[in-house]
């Protein structure tokens, strides 16, 4: 794999990695117009709650001429019901256990079911439900259950396109945002410069593009003039280090 490296490598790793992801930004553009399209294509079923979680409006958009227009279309022509059987939502309408008080725990989640307790007690219903659905079990995958997975997931690669595009467009944002592709790449730098952070080596004294003393131990203690002569492969303050007489 490409640049096949994590926390730990060299500068002269990173400057190369640098040189070729700051080389992909030009192609950022085309690929945020390729996804919008592609949004387009799919388009958006988005249903309104209420604070109860009952459904208050459902719309496709655009209705008919988008792949998730289509399926709903052909959902409510098999006769289904949006407002009952097809209660979807997207990422920005996550379903969560609501808040409690200092007097009781939570007993509803945000779309108002009520939390339930172990032991339903529904073994008759359940066994006359069983026996009223079983003879119409491929009319219920083919009518409703095969054209809601189509649906949900489609809406789900929609919600997949918008954190792409989101991700892309901070990527190319100025070098003060967070987040930012220059900003990232300066926050690496500034550590590799940092003589006290050892992981990513500054090895501008012994070049070592192509990471071969990356991985060497940290030096239990620096060498210098005054110190004791190198005697193996370490992580200095200074980069890495080599023992006298080796050819690395």
């Amino acid at each position: 794999m490409a640049f096949d490296f994590k926390g730990t490598f060299t500068r002269s790793q990173f400057d190369r990695f640098s040189t070729f992801v700051r080389a992909q930004t030009s192609t950022i553009d085309a690929r945020i117009a390729h996804l919008k399209a592609e949004q387009a294509r799919i388009g958006n079923l988005a249903f309104a709650f209420d604070a109860g979680g009952v459904p208050t409006q459902m719309s496709a958009d655009p209705p008919t001429s988008t792949y998730v227009g289509k399926l709903f279309g052909v959902y409510e022509g098999l006769g289904g019901d949006a407002e009952f059987d097809l209660q979807v939502r997207s990422t920005g309408q996550a379903i969560f256990r609501a808040t409690g008080d200092e007097t009781k725990t939570p007993q509803q989640m945000s779309n108002g079911d009520v939390l339930g307790t172990p032991g339903l007690s529904d073994a008759q219903t359940a066994d006359s439900m069983g026996q009223a659905t079983a003879w119409a079990q491929d009319i219920l995958i083919y009518r409703r259950e095969a054209l809601e997975r189509k649906i949900r997931r489609a809406i789900d690669y929609g919600d997949q396109l918008q954190v792409e595009i989101n991700t892309l467009n901070r990527i190319k944002a100025d070098a003060t945002i967070n987040g930012a592709l220059e900003f990232i790449l300066n926050g690496i730098n500034a550590l590799i410069s940092d003589r006290q952070y050892l992981a990513a080596s500054n090895d501008s004294s012994k070049p070592d593009p192509h990471g071969k003393l990356a991985y060497a131990p940290f030096a239990a203690y620096m060498p210098g003039p005054d110190r004791s002569e190198v005697t193996d492969f370490e992580r200095t303050l200074d980069g890495p280090a080599v023992p006298k007489g080796t050819g690395t």
